[in-house]
């Protein structure tokens, strides 16, 4: 049982760093958002050759999570069904629970970080389309909302075309 802690706690320590990574990828991509909305493509460009850098780490970090979740499957009796993590773990165990909730997290964060990488593909797809986005354009639209306070605040949205069924 000791060797199943060890392995629990190697890919703890795995799953963290991925965890790490990929917030720091999600931060670099909604600079790259902002700045694609500012119109500042060359620091957008900066931008992404730093992020690049990251997701070649998070491609080491995977691997190695890779190798410990196929020996964790390698230590499962035979008759568990399931072929993903949250699907095998025990969650009322405690090294178990510590490792399914960093999985989870892992898991919503490429899920973030994919939404991010269309919404950046398609606004800078529009601007190199339609030119900055300006004021005036259609896909920009502001609205007044209420806060907590009762203040009215602009609520700025912008309509990104559906990569299904562009334009």
């Amino acid at each position: 049982m000791a060797e199943w802690t060890k392995l629990q706690e190697e890919l703890q320590v795995a799953l963290s760093k991925e965890i790490t990574l990929r917030q720091e990828i999600l931060g670099n991509m909604n600079q790259q958002e902002y700045l694609l909305l500012i119109g500042n493509i060359e620091l957008k460009e900066e931008l992404y050759y730093e992020c690049n850098k990251l997701v070649k780490q998070l491609k080491e970090i995977i691997r190695i999570r890779g190798i410990l979740t196929r020996k964790v499957f390698d230590h499962l009796p035979p008759n568990i069904e399931g072929t993903m993590l949250d699907e095998v773990l025990d969650p009322l165990v405690d090294a178990e629970e510590e490792t399914l909730m960093l999985y989870q997290k892992a898991k919503g964060l490429t899920e973030k970080i994919h939404g991010q990488q269309l919404r950046n593909k398609t606004l800078h797809e529009m601007i190199l389309k339609e030119g900055p986005i300006r004021v005036d354009n259609s896909a920009l639209h502001s609205e007044p909302i209420s806060s907590n306070q009762g203040k009215k605040l602009p609520l700025i949205t912008i309509d990104y075309q559906s990569q299904e069924h562009p334009d």
